[in-house]
């Protein structure tokens, strides 16, 4: 079991040391560049790979966070609102409204 939580550990530093390369190179890059927008969608996918991995990990025995689980959730959050918030510039979608009163619900409830 120990070995399995290790590889989750290292896939998720491998992942998440993309999305922060790759988040670094695009903030360097020349915005709306061919290689700023092929370095967003490297960090795009490096994060929320990353940040899915985080989740099962910070509930693993000897392992649990309910703090790291919360980043994890909102690292998610984040990362899919700026995609579709690129993606749907005009006007927000209903899938929109949902994942943002969902995230209210769940940081509201005490």
């Amino acid at each position: 079991m120990e070995n399995a939580i290790q590889f989750l550990i290292y896939m998720h530093a491998l992942f998440g040391g993309l999305g922060l390369a790759t988040g670094l190179g695009s903030i360097v890059a020349k915005k709306s560049s061919p290689l700023h927008q092929r370095l967003g969608k490297w960090f795009y996918f490096g994060m929320l790979i990353s940040a899915l991995i985080s989740l099962p990990i910070a509930w693993l025995p000897n392992h649990r966070s309910p703090f790291l689980f919360l980043i994890g959730i909102f690292t998610i959050y984040l990362v899919l609102s700026g995609r579709r918030a690129l993606r749907y510039k005009p006007q927000a979608e209903l899938v929109d409204w949902l994942i943002s009163g969902g995230m209210l619900v769940f940081f509201d409830s005490d």
